[in-house]
């Protein structure tokens, strides 16, 4: 823990595997909680197979290894939850409970403790009891029938977000929880649900139909609004959603005068006649002039950038969201936290622990009293 940070002094026990849970406690180490994982032995969070992404998400914790099956495992876990200010688990509803360590278990021992379960569709209703991962959740919430309507086949999303999401909601939640219970003294239950999640971020495609209200198009129908190939087979993306300016300014660069005048309204419905207007003039230029000269003239764009270039971009480096730290024995880079506090209130402070690496420290600390 590093003194100055916001959660500096609250520890957080951490059951929980793969992306959601640890995404949460990351987002909270990164603030300065004492996040400890608590991972069976000899085996610990399956997505250690996956080096790169266990350490993506496990900077700034330490790792504890406990039997939770076993009478020992199970007594060191209840002295730690002793300590603790927040129990995370990922678990299918019932597991935690099926082992005495539910949240009914836990705060009976200890009023003040929050307990968080992040499941795929909460511990309540009809679906409760399936297992489902990322595109499960992403299916059942309507967000694969965003990009394509009803006239194409749903593709294949390329980010958790059910995942991401629920995270970032379980991260707000506990720190929410914490000031509840500053102010209160009582702890919390908090039922997470990765597809509850998903319906909250759903909201401007639900909404406006279950009131008898349009649903505005997205991404908006203007041409100006899409991804486009460039002369140095790089691509850049617009982004003119409606702005009538910005549209004049890009076709006088172009040199499209005749479409220049065109308004929203005009620009959508005359789309498929002027999209491949647009293309084929864009194309004309490479990446870096077009970044030059949409940039001076303000218009809404930004490169399509590949994992290579983005890591080594200079805005990525002049933000500093680029952090080296020990990981495995080996110098590995991080991107940091967000959220614009200064270097002392969140950082990377310690690299990725290895699979029970404190577990002597922490049970000895705790026989010590």
């Amino acid at each position: 823990m590093t003194t100055g940070a916001p959660l500096a002094g609250l520890r957080i026990l951490s059951l929980a595997q793969q992306y959601p849970g640890p995404f949460a406690t990351l987002l909270l180490a990164d603030l300065g909680a004492d996040v400890i994982l608590v991972e069976q032995p000899g085996l610990g969070d399956p997505s250690r197979r996956f080096p790169g992404l266990f350490a993506s998400l496990n900077r700034n914790k330490r790792s504890i290894t406990l039997d939770l099956k076993s009478s020992q495992g199970h007594d060191d876990f209840l002295a730690l939850v002793d300590t603790a200010d927040v129990v995370l688990e990922g678990f299918r509803p019932g597991a935690m409970e099926r082992l005495g360590l539910g949240a009914a278990d836990l705060r009976a021992r200890k009023p003040g403790l929050i307990y968080v379960s992040i499941s795929a569709f909460g511990h309540t209703g009809p679906l409760s009891t399936l297992a489902g991962h990322d595109l499960s959740i992403q299916g059942a919430a309507g967000m694969l029938d965003i990009p394509v309507g009803k006239e194409a086949e749903a593709a294949l999303p390329r980010l958790p977000l059910a995942d991401i999401a629920s995270a970032m909601y379980a991260a707000l939640a506990i720190v929410s929880a914490l000031r509840a219970r500053d102010q209160a003294g009582d702890g919390t239950t908090l039922d997470i649900s990765m597809f509850d999640a998903l319906l909250s971020w759903m909201t401007p495609f639900i909404v406006p139909p279950m009131n008898g209200l349009p649903v505005r198009p997205l991404p908006p129908l203007d041409p100006g609004y899409g991804i486009f190939a460039t002369a140095d087979q790089r691509q850049i993306t617009l982004s003119i959603a409606g702005e009538d300016a910005m549209w004049r300014s890009l076709c006088e660069f172009l040199g499209l005068d005749d479409l220049a005048a065109l308004t929203e309204a005009e620009r959508d419905r005359l789309a498929s006649r002027i999209t491949p207007r647009l293309r084929e003039a864009i194309a004309r230029h490479g990446l870096e002039t077009l970044c030059r000269e949409l940039a001076d003239r303000r218009i809404a764009f930004g490169p399509v950038n590949t994992v290579d270039t983005l890591i080594d971009d200079p805005h990525v480096a002049r933000r500093g969201m680029i952090e080296t730290l020990p990981a495995g024995g080996a110098p590995m880079r991080f991107v940091r936290e967000p959220m614009g506090f200064a270097p002392a209130g969140a950082a990377v402070r310690q690299g990725v622990p290895e699979l029970g690496e404190h577990t002597r420290d922490i049970l000895e600390a705790l026989r010590r009293g």
